[in-house]
C-alpha cells in the first residue's frame, strides 16, 4: 500500500500534528522499501533516502534531515529528559467532563512561546529548528502532563486545537474534576514501574485498586506513556520472525519481530484463545509479553481467565483499567492510555535491556470511540464546521490517521546503538457479524439501491439481466453493500478497518463464513498478508527461512482451489487441485487454544502436505477438522519428533534447515505412513 505525497502534505498542514505522528506513516513506507527518486542529498544514506523523496514540503525535509543527523540518545538520556520537571505551556478551563476522568479543556496559548519538545534535542545545530509560536502551542500536546486545581495529575490523550482531551489520574481520594482550570506542562507524563513486581498494573503503573506505585529504586524504569514513535535513525530492518505457533499464520501471514499486525475478526473470544497460543510459545522463547486489556470488567475477567488457564499469569505483564465507575467515553480514554502504557513498558525492555517484546492490544476498537467522542465535543462547542467532513461522516481524516499512527507505529526493531531489542504489536480489531438470521431470506429489489452510486446500480442491473436473485449472499460475493441498517453499520466499521490496514505492516483476517464452514483458523487467505519483505529489492523478511522453503506456491494453490468453489471439478486436474488444497488445510488445521506448535512441527506438517504424503488419507476421508484428520497430524508430529530429534532441534534453533536435514525429515515422514 503506497501513500501519495499529497496525503503526507495534508498531514503536515493539519493543526496539532506532531513530527512523530506523520513520521509514523513515513516509517511505514520505509519498512516496505519503496523505490527512490532523484534530488536526494548525498549526505542521506540510501537506506533512508526514500523518506526524503516522499514529499516536497520544506518543513518535512528539514525534520527528516534533522532526525538523521541527530547523534544517538541512550534510553537513560530519554528518561532523564522525559521525567524532568516541566514548565507551564498552556492552560484553560474545562468545557466538558465525563464521568470517570475524561475532560475537554479549551487551552489558552499565551504560555506557549519558545516551547521545545522535551524529547527532541538537535545538538548538531546544522539545521534550524522552527521556533514555536503562539499559534502552535509548541507542537502537539499529546502525552504532556497536566495538573488540575485540586492537585490531581492527568495526561493529554488527544489534541485537536484549541481543545485538549485529558484523562485524569484517579488517586482514590479526590473527586475527579468536572470544572476549573487545567494547566499543561512541557514534560511528558511517564510511567514508573519496578521490573521485579511487574504483573498486573493500571495505566499509570499502579497495583489494582490500591493506587500505590510499585517502585523499587534499585530496579525501576521510567518511560513516557505517549513516547514519540521510533524515528528512522532508531530502527533496523525487520529480519527475525516472531513464531506464533499457529501454522496457518506463520505460513501465510508471518509476523516479524518489530512489526505491527492487525488481527481482525468477529469472534473476539476465539481471537483471544489464539492469542494465548501465541503468548505461550513466545514466553517459552524468552520474549517479554505485555497484554493491554482495554475492555470493561467482564472482558478483563475473561482475559485473566484465559491467561490463567494457559499458565501465563506469572509470565505476562497485564496492563488493565481500574474497576471504578466510568461512562463509555472515559472508559475509552482510559483504554487509550492502557495501550500507550503497554507500549512504553515494552519500549523500556527493548531499549534498556535489549529484549524482544510482544504487545497485545485488546482491542483497538476503543481508540475509535474516543476519537468519535472528541469529534462530538468539538461539534457541540464550535459547530459542525469545526471538524472536517471525513470525521463528521465517520471516515478517516488525516488528523485521525495521525492519532492512530501514534500507536500503530510504535513497533520497531531497534538498532544496536538504540538498545537492540524489538517491540512487536499485535492489535486486535473486532468487526460486526455479517448478517441477522432473517436477512439471508430477503430478496432485494432494484428500488432498494436507488441511493447507491452509479457503479453499484450497473452491477445490480447485470445481476438482474442474468436472472441472479438479489440476496445478501450474492451481493456480498461481488462486494455490494446490503441495504440494511446492520449492514450499514458493518460497512462503516469495515471502512475504518481499511484505514487501519493502510497504516499497518499486515493483517490476519478471520472470516465468519469460513468459520461456519469449519476452517480453523478461519483465515481469509486473500485478505491476510504481511507487507514486510514484499518487493524484489528488499532484504527485510518477516517469515522464517525454514517455513519459506516448504510453502512455496502455497498461496497460489489455495487461491486456485477457492476459485473452483461451486464449479465443475470432474476433471482429473481439478480433482488434484482440490485434493492438494485439502492436504494443505489438513496440515494447517488448528482450533484455538489447542496448543502452539514449534516451528519445526509446523514445517513437518507443511512438508507432509507438499510432498503428497497426505493424499491417500484425504482420498479415504480424513479431511481437515475431522477427528481422524486431527489424530493423523498429531501422531505424525510425535513420530517425527521422536525419530529425528536433532533435525527438529536444528529447525527450532536456526529457524532454517539444510538439504540434508530436509531429506532426513522427509524419510521420517515416509516411515510413519509405511507403518500405517
Amino acid at each position: 500500500m503506497k501513500f501519495q505525497s499529497t496525503a503526507f502534505t495534508a498531514m503536515v498542514a493539519t493543526a496539532g500534528h506532531t513530527t512523530s505522528a506523520w513520521m509514523g506513516l513515513l516509517q511505514h513506507q520505509h519498512r516496505q522499501h519503496h523505490s527512490l527518486v532523484s534530488s536526494i542529498p548525498s549526505s542521506v544514506p540510501r537506506s533512508q533516502a526514500s523518506f526524503y523523496s516522499t514529499t516536497t514540503s520544506t518543513s518535512l525535509q528539514m525534520a527528516v534531515a534533522k532526525d538523521i543527523l541527530d547523534p544517538p540518545q541512550t534510553a537513560a538520556t530519554e528518561t532523564k529528559q522525559a521525567s524532568a520537571a516541566g514548565k507551564p505551556i498552556a492552560k484553560g478551563p474545562i468545557i466538558s467532563a465525563f464521568r470517570g476522568g475524561l475532560v475537554a479543556v479549551r487551552v489558552d496559548d499565551d504560555l506557549s512561546t519558545d516551547v521545545v519538545d522535551p524529547e527532541v534535542v538537535d545538538t548538531t545545530q546544522l539545521l534550524p529548528k522552527p521556533k514555536a509560536t503562539s499559534n502552535n502551542l509548541g507542537g502537539d500536546l499529546i502525552g504532556r502532563q497536566v495538573q488540575f486545581e485540586n492537585g490531581q495529575r492527568g495526561v493529554v490523550i488527544v489534541h485537536r486545537p484549541p481543545v485538549v482531551f485529558v484523562y485524569a489520574e484517579d488517586d482514590g481520594q479526590s473527586s475527579l474534576p468536572a470544572e476549573g482550570t487545567v494547566t499543561v506542562f512541557s514534560n511528558l507524563l511517564s510511567i514508573q514501574v519496578s521490573v521485579d513486581n511487574l504483573q498486573q498494573i493500571d495505566c499509570f503503573g499502579r497495583t489494582k485498586n490500591d493506587f500505590s506505585l510499585l517502585i523499587d529504586n534499585n530496579n525501576t524504569f521510567e518511560r513516557p506513556i505517549f513516547a514519540p514513535i521510533p524515528q528512522v535513525k532508531d530502527i533496523a530492518l525487520i529480519n527475525k520472525p516472531l513464531v506464533t505457533g499457529v501454522t496457518m499464520f506463520d505460513a501465510l501471514a508471518p509476523i516479524g519481530k518489530g512489526q505491527n499486525m492487525l488481527l481482525i475478526g468477529h469472534d473476539m473470544e476465539d481471537i483471544r484463545r489464539y492469542v494465548t497460543d501465541i503468548l505461550s510459545i513466545q514466553t517459552q522463547q524468552g520474549t517479554k509479553c505485555i497484554y493491554a486489556a482495554t475492555g470493561g470488567t467482564e472482558e478483563r475477567q475473561l482475559v485473566k481467565g484465559l491467561l490463567a488457564s494457559a499458565g501465563l499469569e506469572e509470565n505476562v505483564v497485564v496492563v488493565m483499567s481500574q474497576d471504578s465507575d466510568k461512562d463509555d467515553a472515559s472508559r475509552a480514554a482510559e483504554a487509550t492510555v492502557v495501550a500507550a502504557s503497554a507500549c512504553a513498558i515494552a519500549e523500556s525492555f527493548a531499549k534498556e535491556q535489549g529484549l524482544d517484546t510482544l504487545v497485545i492490544v485488546d482491542n483497538i476498537d476503543q481508540h475509535k470511540k474516543i476519537w468519535d467522542t472528541t469529534t462530538r465535543v468539538l461539534v457541540d462547542e464550535f459547530g459542525v464546521d469545526a471538524v472536517v467532513k471525513g470525521d463528521r461522516d465517520g471516515g478517516a481524516s488525516s488528523e485521525m490517521r495521525a492519532f492512530f499512527s501514534s500507536l500503530v507505529q510504535r513497533s520497531a526493531q531497534f538498532k544496536k546503538n538504540r538498545g537492540g531489542g524489538s517491540v512487536t504489536l499485535l492489535l486486535l480489531q473486532s468487526i460486526p457479524k455479517m448478517k441477522s438470521e432473517n436477512e439471508e431470506e430477503i430478496i432485494f429489489s432494484p428500488e432498494d439501491f436507488e441511493q447507491s452510486p452509479d457503479k453499484v446500480k450497473e452491477r445490480i442491473n447485470l445481476l438482474i439481466q442474468r436472472k441472479i436473485p438479489l440476496t445478501a449472499a450474492n451481493l456480498r460475493k461481488i462486494q455490494i453493500p446490503v441495504p440494511s441498517a446492520d449492514e450499514g453499520m458493518r460497512r462503516l466499521v469495515l471502512q475504518h478497518v481499511d484505514d487501519l490496514i493502510s497504516m499497518s505492516d499486515g493483517q490476519i483476517w478471520l472470516d465468519e463464513r469460513l468459520e461456519q464452514s469449519g476452517r480453523c483458523p478461519a483465515m481469509d487467505f486473500q485478505r491476510s498478508v504481511t507487507r514486510i519483505g514484499i518487493g524484489a529489492d528488499t532484504v527485510s523478511r518477516a517469515d522464517a527461512a525454514a517455513m519459506r522453503r516448504v510453502v512455496e506456491g502455497l498461496r497460489l494453490d489455495l487461491s486456485q482451489a477457492e476459485s473452483m468453489d461451486g464449479a465443475d471439478v470432474a476433471t482429473t486436474a481439478s480433482k488434484k487441485q482440490m485434493r492438494n488444497a485439502q492436504a494443505w488445510l489438513l496440515a494447517m488445521h488448528q482450533p484455538s487454544a489447542s496448543g502452539a506448535r514449534k516451528l519445526s512441527e509446523s514445517c513437518v506438517a507443511m512438508l507432509a502436505a507438499s510432498t503428497g504424503a497426505f493424499n491417500a488419507c484425504i482420498d479415504s476421508g480424513m479431511l481437515p477438522g475431522s477427528v481422524e484428520g486431527d489424530t493423523l497430524v498429531r501422531n505424525l508430529l510425535e513420530h517425527v519428533s521422536t525419530e529425528v530429534p536433532e533435525a527438529m532441534s536444528e529447525i527450532d534453533t536456526t529457524q532454517d534447515f539444510t538439504t540434508e536435514t530436509k531429506e532426513v525429515i522427509t524419510k521420517a515422514i515416509e516411515s510413519y505412513f509405511d507403518e500405517k
